[in-house]
Order: C-alpha cells, then sequence, then structure tokens
C-alpha cells in the first residue's frame, strides 16, 4: 500500500488552471452555439413581423440572450481564477521555478518534456518543482487563500 502523501496547496491551486482552459474553452463554444441558434430563427422573425409567433420569437430570442449573459458571467470568472493563478507563478522570484512551474501546469508537460525542454536532470527538476510550490504556499497564505487556493 501506498503512504498517503499531504496535500500541497499549491500544487492543487496550479493544478486547476488546465481544467479552468478546458472549461472557458466549452463555454465560449455554447456561446458561439447559442449565437449561431439566433441566425437559424431569422426566418421565423419575418413572421413575427408579419404577426405570428411573435411571442414565441420573443421568448425564444430572450432565453437565448439570457443563456449567453449567465455563460459570458462565468467565463469572466474563470479568466480572474486563471490570472491568479498565473500570478501565483509570477510571485515566485527565480525564473528556473517559474519555467518549470509554467511549463507543467500551464502547458501541462510530464517531467520527461519538462527535462527536455530545460535541459536538466530528473532530480533538478523535481528539486526545482519543490521550491517554487514553498514559494507559492507562502504566496497562497500571504493572499489569505485555504487550501484549495480559494
Amino acid at each position: 500500500m501506498e503512504p498517503i502523501r499531504p496535500r500541497n496547496a499549491a500544487k492543487e491551486y496550479l493544478r486547476r488552471y488546465r481544467m479552468l482552459v478546458i472549461r472557458k474553452a466549452s463555454l465560449e463554444r455554447e456561446i458561439i452555439a447559442l449565437r449561431d441558434s439566433l441566425t437559424g430563427i431569422t426566418a421565423p422573425i419575418k413572421d413575427a413581423i408579419q404577426g405570428s409567433g411573435g411571442d414565441r420569437m420573443a421568448d425564444t430570442v430572450a432565453r437565448i440572450a439570457d443563456a449567453e449573459s449567465r455563460i459570458s458571467a462565468i467565463v469572466g470568472e474563470i479568466r480572474e481564477q486563471l490570472n491568479s493563478i498565473l500570478t501565483a507563478i509570477e510571485a515566485v522570484p527565480d525564473e528556473t521555478q517559474r519555467t518549470v512551474l509554467t511549463l507543467r501546469y500551464v502547458e501541462g508537460l510530464d517531467w520527461i518534456s519538462i527535462q527536455e525542454h530545460m535541459h536538466y536532470e530528473r532530480t533538478q527538476i523535481f528539486v526545482i518543482h519543490g521550491r517554487a510550490l514553498v514559494t507559492v504556499n507562502k504566496w497562497l497564505e500571504g493572499q489569505g487563500r485555504n487550501e484549495n487556493g480559494v
């Protein structure tokens, strides 16, 4: 049985970046789909202007606009979270450490790819990463964030 490792707030906080990027892209695609659905109702608009189906058309347009507004607000919140994670990385004073964090959490590279990019040995990468996480944990504490970075 593997020993249970203690939670590392910095690691958990930084890992959220890739999932947030994926979620933001999905929501942005949904906004595009909603806008496309508006173009699909242009023919019925002619009917509405001529007096038939106007209430349904107005309701449909209002629902689409409301959905787009809600999704846009969520996308804005996700952008703020992404910026906060990038700010945490930038709070690390050592450029090498910032680079490891960026490659690992922003680009989502595995350890071997990071080694190849940076031309360091595996152990060196782990030491650099560990030191960077210590700094990010201190930054999180200074920001008054809980163990999930919120």
